[in-house]
């Protein structure tokens, strides 16, 4: 019996959801899993990426022990991703939170017309091409896409809240996008504990009695199929006899 480590590093996209998933799911329904240890150094990335992972991360918690460690950032929706956890711990020169939504597009429109050149754009739907890059958005259609934002901060919103016991007051002081330091996080209750990723390990094992060793599970990134020809969920299988 172990404790499953995983590493949380770079953009939270479509990709690591399918290296992640299959990993996930063995962590779940494996017995000799006692226990999960996130260790995440990300500033987050697609939203329903984001939630995926998280959903499942919560479905484990009610299993087993989550727990996770902030190594550099643990921001947006990798902050997000941690609370999922019982316990989140930062090293003193961490940066966390960024708790918002943004959407960053292109309006080359004036460019193109500077130099000439017209763009032709046929359509069918009123707000078909409401984000395109080729004219500029009205204040109708920048109304509509940040309702749509707003939507999905909501959310962010709401599991944060939840997750962390925060009152409504504490939530709107925090939920801003802005980052905060681990010290400044604690005192917000964004974190639960300053410490390094020992500091974790020990007290999930303190707090459970899981006095057992560590094993990473972390997927290399396009390792497994790309030079050895199985996917994930095989190579969890290879594990597993192990």
């Amino acid at each position: 019996m172990y404790i499953a480590l995983l590493n949380i590093v770079g953009t939270i996209n479509n990709s690591m959801v399918s290296r992640f998933m299959p990993v996930l799911d063995y962590i779940q329904k494996k017995n000799r899993v006692r226990g999960l240890l996130l260790v995440v150094n990300s500033g987050g990335g697609d939203a329903n990426a984001t939630q995926i992972l998280y959903n499942k991360l919560l479905k484990i918690a009610r299993e087993k022990p989550v727990y996770t460690s902030i190594l550099g950032v643990g921001a947006s929706g990798a902050y997000w991703l941690s609370c999922a956890s019982e316990k989140i711990f930062a090293m003193e020169t961490s940066i966390i939170g960024s708790i918002g939504v943004i959407s960053i597009s292109l309006d080359i429109s004036e460019l193109l017309e500077n130099i000439g050149i017209k763009t032709r754009i046929n359509k069918i739907g009123k707000y078909k091409d409401i984000n395109s890059p080729f004219r500029k958005m009205t204040d109708e259609e920048n109304s509509i896409y940040n309702n749509l934002m707003n939507d999905i901060f909501l959310k962010f919103r709401e599991e944060v809240q939840k997750r962390r016991k925060l009152s409504n007051n504490e939530i709107d002081d925090i939920a801003t996008g802005l980052l905060f330091s681990s010290l400044s996080g604690k005192q917000k209750k964004l974190v639960d504990e300053i410490g390094d990723t020992d500091n974790a390990l020990d007290d999930m094992k303190r707090m459970h009695n899981l006095n057992m060793n560590v094993k990473n599970l972390t997927p290399k990134k396009g390792f497994v199929s790309r030079f050895i020809g199985i996917s994930t969920e095989s190579f969890m299988n290879v594990i597993e006899k192990y």
